[in-house]
This record gives C-alpha cells, sequence and structure tokens, in this order.
C-alpha cells in the first residue's frame, strides 16, 4: 500500500466497523475549475492553463470545508479523485491550501479515455486491490452529471452534485449520512 496513513487507519479499525468512503473531485468541487475546460472541452488548453501558480490561488469552494470533518472521523476515508494528469505538485498544493486527505487518485499521463469512464475504473482498481476495506458506503461528490451518471452504475455507490452543496454555502456541516 503506498499511502501509510491509510495504512495504520485501516490497522486502527475493528473489522465490524463500517467504512465510509468519501471520494471528492477537485475542479468545481473543492476548488474553482482553472481555465476553462467544463465550458469548451479543450484539454490542451486546460493543460497549459493547469500550472501550479494558477491553483495556488483558486478559490475554495464550500465543499472543502467539509472534508476536514470526514478526514478527521476515523470511520471515513478521504479520497481525491481527478480526472487531471499527474502533477508532482498537487499533493503539495493540496497540503498547502489545507485539504487532507488519505488517498490522491490522478489521470495516468498515458491515459486519455473520457472522464467518466476513467473515474469509475479507477474507483473499481481502488476497491478491488483494498481487500483490507470490507463493507463501505461510497459517497461520490462530483460536479460533473456524466461523472456522477458513470459511477451511479456501481450498486454500491452514492452520487452527489456537488453544484448543490455548494450553492447552499453551509461550511463544516455533515450534510451526507
Amino acid at each position: 500500500m503506498k499511502n501509510k496513513i491509510l495504512q495504520m487507519k485501516l490497522n486502527r479499525r475493528r473489522p465490524t466497523t463500517p467504512l465510509n468512503i468519501m471520494v471528492f473531485d477537485i475542479d468545481n468541487t473543492i476548488f474553482q475549475a482553472v481555465g476553462t475546460y467544463e465550458k469548451d472541452y479543450d484539454l490542451r488548453k486546460f493543460e497549459r492553463d493547469n500550472t501550479f501558480i494558477k491553483n495556488l490561488f483558486l478559490k475554495k469552494l464550500p465543499l472543502a470545508y467539509s472534508i476536514k470533518q470526514y478526514y478527521e472521523d476515523d470511520n471515513s476515508l478521504v479520497i481525491i479523485q481527478t480526472a487531471r494528469k499527474v502533477k508532482w505538485w498537487l499533493p503539495l498544493l493540496l497540503f498547502i491550501r489545507g485539504i487532507r486527505y488519505h488517498y490522491l487518485i490522478q489521470r495516468p499521463r498515458a491515459n486519455n479515455s473520457p472522464s467518466p469512464q476513467l473515474k469509475k475504473s479507477q474507483l473499481v482498481n481502488f476497491i478491488q486491490n483494498h481487500s483490507e476495506i470490507k463493507s463501505y458506503f461510497l459517497g461520490f461528490i462530483d460536479d460533473s452529471k456524466e461523472n456522477r451518471d458513470a459511477i451511479q452504475t456501481l450498486n454500491y455507490a452514492h452520487v452527489y452534485d456537488a453544484d448543490y452543496f455548494n450553492s447552499k454555502g453551509e461550511k463544516n456541516e455533515k450534510w451526507i449520512k
């Protein structure tokens, strides 16, 4: 296992304790989107816009404050999943911005598959590769309807619209039960 904090957290659990897996997207879920990819779907332009400096000054959205509560809950596992290509600086950026998580899933460099199929296959692979997770509630929070629709086909997943919760503007509230 790559993440020692995740391993330590899983080792502390009793086998009968349920595990909540909360999966958050980055763009328009935790931070405002960098660039205009959601409007024009120009991936090359997005890759040029996606720099450390531009990401450093993005506005934090209300869901960013909820992640901390899930991170601190011993019954929850926080995963940040993004369709952005792997960047060495993304974990550093999340640390600087105060976003705590147990596992970060990014798009592999050679993978150009559409975002919904990518996210679905990555989540399925994550669950299959972590046999220590026995029972779980999988909550998937994303602003993209296509991504939510793809994940909804997994019979153990519950999807939530990030735009809805961000528009409510409630900081530090546990809103997903």
